[in-house]
């Protein structure tokens, strides 16, 4: 106990100290510059002509690393199903202002190995929460609330209309922004969420491209990415076809060690356990054909096709042979228009249609009963349930979406938006192998779904946009047919059919006093429905949950922020900070039990309130400071008799407390005209937090305080043409949980090389 109570302070130290650090550094004299380099960005824009003619039209001319301009062609290198005109970019973008939301350039990350889930965890209020490497469980804590209560969109559209798609699938260097809305779901999405989204915004590549990269890190990890396009003019008058590819390839053996609680040595310390069943593989490749120019802006036809392979790695027993794998494949069909049938309305309309097939192969005649001691049964019994269950389980999955984007300038600076979503899912399990020895079934039962949600919002600007309003609008419907067993597995399944239907709506309003100072507010009713996986249960360990209430959250959020660009010393000083308050009714909850097959079902409320800062500071063109902290306290409201929770108890295994920092140094024409190199440091301390609920402060089983550090210097030469980058996470090699029962992968090498021709 003496130990982790000096461990504690010791982080503590670290924190203050670091931060004394930055306070002191704030007030170095420097030479404030207008023309600042803070971003390759910044530098690339100095050296660009103001304008170049592309195909007889004037555009803004090639500035930003590995991008260009916006031209007609638009091209997204993921999903087609949702693809923002310039437009609606620009109206997205000043709607943003009053939200409770933070963009993370991804194009400043696009030479480095970083992952989406690296990006948004340095964000303030954002924790990511991962079991293990590359192709592991992750889990999105947006403020306290995790897992499917945060919505995770590309292009505006959920991932899960979109098969096999994992957030760090996504190569970074096909990202252009990755937006985070904190407690806080847009109308202008037409998709449920109670406590926040993640929406990944695809780079728009220039006609006549080629973008490739590389990676090579720790435990044999490989990332590879490509996208390429070309440009055909006037195939017919003035109506040009575009027609590209994108794809990526991952793979990892994720053979690190990592230590077990569940497994004491004779000293009575956590046992070291080198990961020996935990491959991941996964590759997606698409293609796409855009018209434009005809009488609609554009119609964009894509076909996809993925695929993964995932080892399932054991951390209280050892697992030798079950795994996880599956694929994919996707049509999308699209039409944009401006201005149709009037000025200032702006249509689009996209289809698509997924299909994949997810299997658990777990028929194992090898039984670990910890994690030195195996046999073999005389049968297959499986090695996930110590019921001695085994699977050869095929989830196929279909799915039909279509999304309507309409908006309207009906008067100047006033939008009114209309987005609309309809879905069909249907889930259709076989277990051929496990019926068969079982004698009943254990793969569960068909199912399906059809949800609508539509979305309308009013945004009005007043005083030169001094004065923002956003009043937002939902309804979501969902029709669920779930096939149940209430009794006895033998029993012959029933089909019941559920009915959901709520409401949304939320306000959103700013106000910029002066020009660097302005304040916001907002509030939400937010709805999350419950996903088929929640509703159909799998057929032995989850039955069917025909009573479930959707999950419904109130949430408050009051914000200021400060932008100084002409004070002296500095070259520009940003501060925003927020405090929030959250009131969290019928959340979904899973509790296992090693009997019976149980559903699940919806707990007591629980409310939430805290507070998060984001300060960051240009000390001069080549110097940038940051540093972010979040303090979050979620708790029970109401005694649980049936669970033996306390009234006012600390909801479990949310971090509470967690700072992030960064220093970079940056500078261009270092070696060459137009190269570029930046160094970087950035850390990462959390507070330590309990695994289960909080009995007594002596309890063992927590999640101790934790402080990390990474390293990474990347330089690029023509223009960001060619780019190289190495990195070092965790170069202190600390031992760091995101879990309990699971380290994370300690101190790890990763290194890029990007080729981006135009």
């Amino acid at each position: 106990m003496l130990y982790c109570a000096a461990m504690k302070k010791m982080f503590i130290y670290k924190a203050i100290a670091f931060a004394a650090i930055f306070a002191t550094l704030g007030v170095v004299p420097a030479r404030a510059q207008d023309d600042e380099v803070t971003s390759i960005d910044d530098f690339l824009e100095e050296s660009a002509p103001e304008s170049a003619t592309v195909d007889g039209n004037t555009n803004s001319a090639v500035a930003q690393s590995g991008t260009s301009v916006d031209n007609a062609s638009g091209i997204t290198q993921l999903d087609e199903l949702s693809v923002e005109s310039e437009v609606e970019a620009e109206r997205a973008k000043q709607a943003k202002k009053a939200e409770a939301v933070v963009t993370i350039d991804a194009v400043e990350m696009q030479n480095t190995s970083k992952t989406v889930s690296k990006a948004i965890n340095s964000a303030s209020g954002v924790k990511v929460r991962k079991s293990g490497g590359m192709g592991s469980e992750g889990k999105v804590n947006i403020r306290g609330m995790e897992g499917k209560n945060i919505k995770v969109l590309v292009n505006g559209v959920p991932v899960e209309t979109q098969g096999n798609l994992g957030l760090d699938d996504i190569p970074i260097d096909q990202i252009a922004d990755i937006e985070v809305y904190k407690g806080y779901v847009p109308a202008r999405f037409a998709t449920d969420g109670a406590g926040g989204a993640i929406n990944i915004i695809t780079k728009k590549r220039p006609a006549n491209s080629v973008d490739a990269s590389y990676s090579f890190s720790s435990f044999n990890s490989h990332k590879a990415s490509v996208t390429a396009s070309h440009l055909i003019d006037s195939i017919v008058g003035h109506a040009g076809l575009e027609v590209g590819v994108s794809g990526y390839f991952n793979h990892s053996d994720n053979d690190y060690e990592f230590t077990s609680p569940y497994m004491k040595s004779s000293t009575g310390k956590d046992t070291t356990i080198v990961r020996d069943h935990d491959h991941y593989t996964s590759y997606n490749v698409q293609a796409f054909a855009n018209l434009m120019n005809a009488w609609f802006d554009q119609v964009s036809l894509g076909a996809s096709y993925g695929a993964f392979d995932k080892e399932i790695q054991g951390d209280a027993n050892r697992i030798v042979e079950t795994k996880n794998e599956g694929y994919n494949f996707g049509a999308t069909f699209g039409l944009d228009k401006k201005n149709i049938f009037v000025n200032d309305l702006n249509f689009g309309n996209h289809f698509s249609f997924g299909y994949s097939e997810n299997k658990v192969i777990d028929t194992s005649r090898v039984h670990c009963r910890n994690w030195f001691t195996c046999d073999t049964a005389k049968k297959n019994v499986g090695e996930l349930s110590t019921m001695g269950l085994p699977k050869l389980r095929t989830v196929q999955a279909y799915d039909f979406n279509n999304l309507l984007n309409l908006d309207y300038q009906f008067i100047r600076n006033q939008f009114i938006y209309w987005n609309t979503l309809f879905r069909y899912h249907k889930e259709d399990p076989e277990d051929d192998f496990g019926t068969k020895m079982l004698g009943f079934n254990t793969a569960g039962y068909p199912g399906k779904t059809v949800s609508v949600t539509t979305g309308l919002s009013l945004e009005d600007n007043f005083f030169d946009s001094r004065l923002q309003n956003l009043l937002g609008f939902k309804f979501h419907y969902l029709k669920a047919d779930i096939s149940n067993t209430s009794t006895s597995r033998l029993q012959k399944a029933t089909v019941e059919s559920n009915d959901y239907t709520d409401f949304g709506y939320d306000e959103s309003l700013m106000f910029r006093i002066v020009k660097p100072l302005a304040v916001k507010g907002s509030y939400q009713h937010a709805v999350r429905l419950p996903t088929p996986d929640e509703l159909f249960g799998d057929g032995v360990r989850v039955s069917a949950a025909t009573n479930l209430k959707p999950e419904e959250a109130d949430n408050f959020n009051v914000g200021l922020s400060l932008d100084l660009q002409e004070i002296p010393l500095v070259a520009r000083f940003r501060f925003d900070g927020d405090v929030f308050y959250s009131y969290y009714k019928n959340r979904i909850h899973y509790m296992g039990s090693s009997q019976m097959s149980v559903p699940y079902f919806n707990m007591d409320p629980i409310r939430g309130w805290g507070y998060e800062g984001d300060v960051k500071l240009d000390v001069n063109e080549w110097i940038l400071f940051g540093t972010n902290w979040t303090f979050q306290d979620l708790r029970n409201i109401d005694y649980n008799a049936k669970q033996g929770i306390l009234e006012d108890a600390i909801i479990p295994n949310i971090p509470r407390f967690f700072m992030n920092y960064l220093a970079e140094f940056h500078m261009g024409d270092v070696i060459n005209k137009n190269d570029f190199l930046k160094f970087w440091w950035s850390a990462n301390y959390t507070d330590e937090y309990y695994y289960g609920w909080k009995i007594s402060s002596r309890q063992s089983r927590k999640i101790e305080a934790s402080f990390t550090q990474d390293l990474g210097i990347e330089y690029s030469v023509w223009d960001n043409k060619l780019a190289w980058s190495f990195e070092v996470d965790n170069f202190m090699d600390e031992i760091v949980y995101d879990k309990y029962g699971e380290s994370k992968p300690g101190r790890t090498f990763a290194t890029k090389i990007r080729y981006s021709f135009r």
